[in-house]
């Protein structure tokens, strides 16, 4: 594993030990919806292992709805300095960490209690509600909601995420992932008004006809406007990465194969000539049968919305990243084993490789990595990734490293 085990500088700024990156998680264990000793630990561990960089647990931007109330926010002073121990704790041991800027849109529900104590509005590009979700902890575990409210002013919603990442920078994080995949808020500028296209139920995000919808460029510029406000934040685009998933399918966010091919082309270009620092891709999607976790099962790709055979969206958008002279990094995530990222890194077709539920069972995934021992799996069920559980630390802190 010589090749992942590498280390590599985005772009002349932040060096990294290796090419190995802890990927974001929601665990549902901030019970005050921020950092406590479980997460100080859990993240200062992986980091002493010697991961290359950690992007934290995605991080609520504006109070939110979310099926995961124990999910952490950045909203106020007292959450940054609550990240501060965290990020501290990670560079004393020698580790990089990035902050995960997480916006839900119309993925939340309105009657969450978090909603109803702060007057929370659930706002999306377009006033439609998004088919699935499970809120199990209010009657009858409905689905998203229905109260959807059309975000008439997206510069200030972007002024919510400016908010957000400064104190994030007053945190000590390293930089910034933008969160754009998922189903979630910028994913959802990114879809088109084609509502039911082929006969599909699924219903699409975002039927706007001012400069954020229509047209491919209009419907990226959420985005590219995100990357601007955190490039503006942290001194340069050389500190952000964007997370996008061109197949994607979660969260009622999959599209035709001829929008995802326009809409990512446009964007991943886009991105480069801003030569922001990463370009994170993920191929969730392109398994028909595959699923989202083990906790969630196997869920398969809608039927409507069909891929080429062997189709890899890491493959054919890497190129736009990955080329001679390229002022970005390619990274990816989604099921990779240590041996494919090792190949791929070897081959020239990623820099950086993502893993994610594996750290949640290993937290020696890079001592692992050196002396060719197999992961740890997961062995105790469903409920170790969101709970319940009798303490935060519970499924969390209390995994064994191999024996060396």
């Amino acid at each position: 594993m010589s090749s992942l085990l590498e280390p590599v500088t985005v772009r002349g700024k932040l060096p990294l030990r290796n090419r190995v990156v802890m990927g974001s998680m929601t665990r549902n264990r901030c019970l005050d919806r921020k950092p406590g000793p479980a997460q100080i630990k859990h993240y200062a561990d992986r980091a002493r292992d010697g991961v290359g960089l950690i992007v934290n647990e995605g991080t609520f931007v504006d109070w939110t709805g979310c099926d995961w109330q124990w999910s952490p926010v950045m909203i106020k002073m007292e959450h940054a300095e609550a990240w501060r121990k965290v990020t501290d704790a990670v560079h004393e041991a020698g580790g990089k960490i990035f902050f995960q800027a997480w916006h839900a849109g119309r993925i939340q529900h309105d009657q969450m209690p978090i909603m109803r104590e702060k007057g929370g509005r659930v706002l999306a590009p377009s006033s439609i509600k998004a088919e699935g979700g499970k809120y199990r902890d209010l009657p009858g575990q409905p689905g998203h909601t229905d109260n959807v409210e059309e975000i008439k002013n997206p510069p200030g919603v972007i002024d919510t995420y400016r908010h957000s990442v400064l104190l994030a920078k007053h945190a000590g994080f390293d930089g910034v992932e933008l969160l754009a995949q998922g189903g979630y808020l910028p994913h959802q500028f990114l879809n088109t008004n084609q509502i039911n296209q082929g006969g599909s139920k699924h219903s699409r995000s975002n039927k706007r006809t001012d400069s954020y919808g229509g047209s491919v460029e209009n419907r990226c510029r959420f985005t590219l406007e995100l990357v601007d406000v955190i490039s503006e934040v942290f001194g340069g685009p050389e500190l952000v990465c964007v997370k996008i998933n061109p197949t994607d399918f979660y969260n009622d966010c999959a599209t035709t194969f001829e929008e995802m091919k326009e809409t990512y082309t446009f964007l991943i270009k886009a991105l480069v000539d801003r030569r922001v620092g990463i370009v994170n891709v993920g191929r969730r999607g392109i398994d028909p049968n595959a699923g989202t976790g083990d906790f969630f099962g196997r869920s398969g790709r809608p039927e409507e919305f069909p891929l080429p055979p062997g189709y890899d969206p890491v493959l054919e958008f890497g190129p736009l990243v990955k080329y001679p002279g390229s002022p970005s990094l390619l990274m990816a995530n989604h099921d990779y084993t240590p041996e494919e990222a090792d190949r791929l890194v070897k081959e020239g077709k990623l820099d950086l490789i993502t893993f994610a539920r594996p750290f949640i069972y290993n937290p020696d995934i890079i001592s692992r990595i050196k002396n060719g021992i197999p992961f740890a799996q997961n062995d105790r069920g469903k409920t170790v990734h969101y709970g319940p559980y009798r303490t935060p630390d519970e499924n969390y802190n209390d995994w064994p490293a191999a024996s060396l």
